[in-house]
């Protein structure tokens, strides 16, 4: 298996010796390719499946019966697996084993019906406990929560329950969480994934709940790297002035990234203030920290050196049309989040602003593949804000958000 590797690349290929310079700079985190046929980590998967009487509406309950249905399809005998299921009371209808019989498993999801209200946090939480008890070292232990609604029984409050869940990442068991619908809270659902080093997928209808199962699986198994880190140690006076992605921080401050999986990049897009360089200097050095399935922790370094050049040579030199690119896509994806702000506060005006903001900043690049694909995206949320589907609008405005900020690539 290749190594990880950091590529840095800057907007422009010097910085200035007579003044200073804000620099944009991309960067990629490659993972390793494997070689041959992988080797996949072993998966402990904690199902808790919302089954509250809302999911009886859409036939959300058939598609979810249906997602988990295919998950517990995809496990090796030597995998783990538990079921939980919550409505305002929680029961652990198959507790976490090893995944031989899968059977009894799908008999168990098919006979789940709605009813009740949403004990959300104690769902989590029981199913928590079950990927916990049978903690897999070296393995990837996975709580996937799926509900439609909000949290209404029991702990309720948003920074409670997230706390809880990055103590449990901590020890091992992130958490990924699945909305479907328009009516959870997709603050905590994101906040959760967050906290929890998993991911967060808002379904809008429950049709799509057999793809994102799927990917979410996919996903695991080819991942190579989970609680990945990036620090950043600027030198020579300079400053990080932003990071475009908007990504959390770890106490120490160091960026908290999404699991590295094999064939997709993670990009990360940073502003930085370089004050006048006399000569080529070290400008920042960058340290990228990670478990790996089956070699604990990992590292690797980079450091980002460049020359210095007068204002008119500065000038003449050309910026990097990847570099731009992506700083438009971050840009883009904070105007839908501040849309989305926007809505949540009535003000339809803004929200329409924020979008039209994002289209701007789109169309003054090169049209790509990725930039028009994130103008589809575009019209899809301003779809709904015309149609007056508000609640939905500002959904996917927030999850594109969300999405871009953790900018994955193939």
């Amino acid at each position: 298996m290749s190594a990880t590797v950091l590529e840095l690349i800057p907007l422009r290929p010097a910085v200035r010796s007579d003044a200073p310079v804000t620099l944009d700079l991309l960067l990629r985190i490659v993972p390793p390719a494997l070689a041959g046929t992988p080797r996949r980590p072993t998966l402990n998967l904690g199902l808790v499946l919302d089954h509250s009487g809302s999911m009886a509406g859409s036939r959300k309950m058939d598609h979810a019966r249906k997602a988990a249905i295919y998950a517990v399809e995809q496990l090796l005998p030597e995998d783990r697996v538990s079921l939980t299921i919550f409505d305002d009371t929680v029961k652990t209808l198959a507790p976490a084993a090893l995944a031989k019989d899968k059977q009894r498993l799908i008999d168990l999801i098919n006979r789940v019906e709605p009813a009740g209200s949403t004990a959300l946090h104690a769902g989590w939480q029981a199913g928590a406990r079950q990927v916990q008890s049978l903690l897999v070292p070296g393995g990837l232990n996975r709580v996937l929560l799926l509900t439609d609604g909000l949290a209404n029984v029991g702990e309720t409050n948003p920074d409670n329950i997230a706390t809880d869940v990055k103590r449990l990442a901590v020890q091992g068991v992130s958490t990924t969480t699945m909305g479907v619908g328009n009516d959870y809270n997709e603050d905590l659902l994101e906040a959760m994934s967050r906290s929890g080093d998993g991911n967060y997928y808002y379904i809008e209808s429950p049709q799509q709940l057999g793809d994102i199962f799927q990917t979410e699986l996919l996903g695991l198994m080819a991942t190579v790297g989970h609680r990945v880190l990036l620090g950043i140690e600027p030198q020579a006076g300079v400053r990080v002035v932003d990071v475009l992605n908007d990504l959390d921080r770890d106490p120490s401050g160091r960026l908290m990234l999404p699991n590295l999986i094999v064939g997709m990049t993670v990009e990360v897009v940073l502003r930085l203030h370089v004050p006048p360089q006399r000569e080529a200097a070290d400008l920042c050095g960058f340290r990228l920290t990670w478990q790996g399935p089956h070699y604990g922790e990992q590292f690797c370094t980079a450091t980002l050196r460049m020359p210095a050049v007068g204002g008119a040579e500065w000038e003449a030199l050309p910026c990097d049309a990847r570099v731009q690119e992506r700083v438009a896509l971050q840009m883009a994806g904070r105007a839908k989040r501040e849309s989305s702000r926007a809505l949540e506060q009535g003000d339809h005006s803004a929200a329409e602003q924020w979008l039209a903001q994002a289209r701007q900043v789109l169309s003054a690049v090169a049209q790509t593949e990725t930039v028009t694909q994130e103008e589809r995206d575009l019209n899809d949320v301003e779809a709904r804000l015309h149609a007056g589907d508000i609640v939905a609008c500002a959904k996917m405005a927030k999850f594109q958000h969300y999405q871009r900020s953790r900018s994955r690539t193939p």
